[in-house]
């Protein structure tokens, strides 16, 4: 069975065999919707590391390794969701571009 971008197209060859053809047109799917989905997740998570920080923090004896720990994880996370953000954006901007000067 062909593969699902290659269609079988017979025409007359020397040894008579018909050969697979790649089509010039795919339509992929990229998972913009999913990717936004999980940016914010990943702020609803900075949320929970702020908030988790607000409980360290509020404890008598502080424990400062945990606290360092919660704000390289928050670190790690906002680097992550900007990075999420920026490319989403271009993405979507590159096709409104794309598409605007197709019409």
């Amino acid at each position: 069975m062909p593969d699902s971008d290659t269609s079988r197209v017979s025409f007359r060859s020397p040894l008579g065999q018909s050969r697979a053809v790649r089509s010039t047109k795919r339509h992929i799917v990229l998972p913009i919707g999913r990717t936004a989905r999980i940016a914010y997740e990943i702020d609803a998570m900075r949320a929970a590391c702020c908030k988790a920080a607000e409980v360290l923090a509020g404890k008598s004896s502080v424990d400062e390794a945990e606290l360092e720990e919660c704000a390289v994880l928050d670190d790690a996370l906002a680097k992550a969701h900007r990075l999420l953000k920026v490319t989403v954006r271009n993405v979507m901007l590159t096709r409104l571009s794309r598409r605007s000067r197709a019409r």
